[in-house]
């Protein structure tokens, strides 16, 4: 696993993380607030900037390995200047609509640094590290035409909401960040239909994830909201929380986006896999045909809806179990310790708690696998096989990629 923050080389300036605090806030703008592009979508966007702008930063701090290859940096470059140009480039290759948007930001990042050499150095490296991570992805499958069909109705066979399309099902078959291939990690097949243990999954998310549970209390609905949040939008915003509250400067803060935005897209492509290989059917769709599944124990229910709105992605594996259970490890790699101590907070209205603290990382997984149950999204061994995927996937990215450089 990636070890914990390597300490500055001697003599070396640390550079505050304002830079890319403000260029992650910005690329979630550009993605998600303004693309409105789903989850998964916007975190491969993410994904290129931030790889990009870990390059730059370890090419003039030094410390970590980098993401694509080692850059050339004049001495004395300015690592704002380079941050500020490595993601305004990446985001005008994919967004070009926003340019001009794009191109204000920059100009203000760069009006705050003083002219002359340092200056245009840390552009040029900037230019450079874009142009790695392009080379890099070429050909990745990025919004490929996949050429998928939604199947045909049959019991525990995935539909789409009714009225939407299948949710990015390129996903499935693009290239990963860091793992060799989206499939790598594909885990077994679901529980079969007539199974005993698919009766228990069934039954439990039938009387805890619906709309109107009499079983579910009101604190385990309040957490289910919660975590109906935007994702992307709640991890990042706790990356950039451990940034600030424990005085990270701009090389562990690059590293910390770049390892929770890579990781965590890789566990969703490898999720996304499983989901459009297995097709399996969701909650919503299958308790109100609970007899059609040809077990005794599985009663259905016509009138049965979860709490919240289903995704229009298969069930099997739980995509925010593949995406918590990475930032779980994430966080464990980063700080050198399970007990996190780790605040998320979510932007669901009329919560009873918007801010929520995990002392540990099972902490943070044990939840969020409840959620989902509580939701009426997933049946729990969904959540627990997205957990299992993420292991695979972090214990694997973080041996291989942005650990400390080799003296």
């Amino acid at each position: 696993m990636a070890s914990p923050t390597a300490p500055a080389a001697s003599g070396a300036a640390r550079v505050a993380p304002d830079m890319v605090i403000a260029w992650n806030a910005i690329a979630q703008r550009t993605a998600i607030t303004n693309a409105k592009q789903f989850q998964t979508q916007s975190m491969v966007y993410i994904s290129y900037v931030q790889a990009a702008v870990y390059d730059a930063v370890v090419a003039i701090g030094g410390r970590y390995k980098p993401y694509t290859k080692s850059l050339s940096a004049r001495a004395g470059a300015s690592m704002d200047a380079a941050v500020a140009q490595a993601a305004h480039d990446v985001l005008v290759r994919y967004f070009a609509s926003q340019q001009a948007e794009l191109d204000a930001d920059l100009a203000k990042s760069f009006g705050a640094l003083s002219e002359g050499a340092a200056k245009s150095d840390g552009i040029a490296l900037g230019k450079d590290a874009a142009e790695a991570l392009f080379a890099r992805r070429a050909g990745d499958g990025i919004e490929a035409d996949t050429g998928f069909a939604v199947p045909k109705a049959a019991p525990g066979v995935w539909q789409p909401p009714a009225g939407q399309g299948p949710q990015t099902p390129w996903v499935a078959k693009m290239h990963p960040f860091t793992l060799e291939k989206s499939d790598q990690f594909r885990p077994a097949p679901f529980p079969a239909l007539t199974s005993p243990e698919w009766a228990q999954l069934y039954n439990e998310v039938k009387s805890l994830g619906g709309s109107n549970s009499t079983t579910r209390t009101a604190e385990q609905t309040d957490i289910a909201k919660f975590w109906s949040t935007n994702a992307i939008a709640q991890y990042n915003t706790a990356f950039k929380s451990i940034a600030q509250s424990r005085g990270l400067d701009a090389v562990d803060t690059a590293r910390l986006y770049a390892m929770g935005n890579v990781v965590g897209v890789d566990a969703l492509i490898a999720c996304f896999d499983a989901k459009y290989f297995y097709l399996n059917w969701r909650p919503q769709y299958a308790i109100p045909q609970g007899e059609a599944d040809g077990n005794p124990d599985t009663a259905g229910d016509s009138a049965w809806t979860p709490l919240l709105a289903t995704p229009n992605h298969p069930e099997y594996p739980a995509a925010h179990g593949c995406l918590t259970g990475a930032e779980a490890r994430v966080f464990t790699a980063f700080l050198g310790t399970d007990r996190i101590n780790v605040d998320l907070t979510s932007t669901v209205p009329g919560l009873q708690a918007t801010t929520r603290h995990y002392n540990t990382a099972d902490e943070l997984m044990t939840e969020v696998t409840n959620a989902r149950v509580w939701g009426g999204l997933h049946y729990r061994k969904s959540a627990t096989e997205g957990l299992e995927i993420a292991r695979k996937v972090a214990t694997f990215s973080l041996t291989r990629y942005f650990g400390p450089a080799t003296p």
